[in-house]
């Protein structure tokens, strides 16, 4: 496949997503330019790791094709959310929670935890799981936890 073909792919996976170029940028660790060129197909050489990176983001394998699930990014990211705290968060909350918005007082350190420490790859999974087991398009999704972090004041920039 060409890199042409690859950033049209991205290009729809990020729409999917509801995210801007820059947002993209900023969780790959490159700039809006090089994903505006991905997506334009004018970049001529990206770099396997570089692209490889940005595509495992939007939940791609580097054939452009939806990546097959190891382990459930809900339950991972639960878990992962859930360290150094007592109460556990489970992977239903956690959808739940994605999915309306609305984060219970007693888990909102784990939000917290999850926004500002878990591997933004896995939170991105963990968005795309509950979008798909909600019918609840990412865009929204996503909407959510963008909000989720303003409100609890997340350290990390890229919601």
């Amino acid at each position: 496949m060409q890199l042409r073909e690859v950033g049209m792919h991205v290009h729809e996976k990020r729409k999917e997503f509801g995210i801007s170029q820059a947002q993209l940028a900023k969780l790959a660790g490159l700039s809006r330019t090089t994903i505006n060129q991905l997506e334009t197909g004018v970049l001529e050489d990206l770099g396997y790791t570089k692209l490889n990176h940005v595509m495992g983001l939007l939940g791609m394998s580097f054939d452009a094709s939806d990546r097959v699930k190891k382990s459930p990014a809900l339950t991972t990211a639960a878990r992962a959310a859930s360290t150094s705290y007592t109460k556990l968060l489970n992977a239903e909350t956690l959808k739940h929670i994605l999915q309306s918005g609305v984060v219970p007082e007693d888990f909102k350190p784990h939000m917290m935890t999850l926004l500002d420490e878990t591997p933004v790859p896995l939170v991105l999974s963990a968005i795309r799981e509950a979008s798909v087991e909600t019918n609840t398009p990412a865009k929204i999704v996503m909407k959510h936890v963008a909000a989720m972090a303003k409100s609890l004041h997340a350290h990390r920039a890229v919601w």
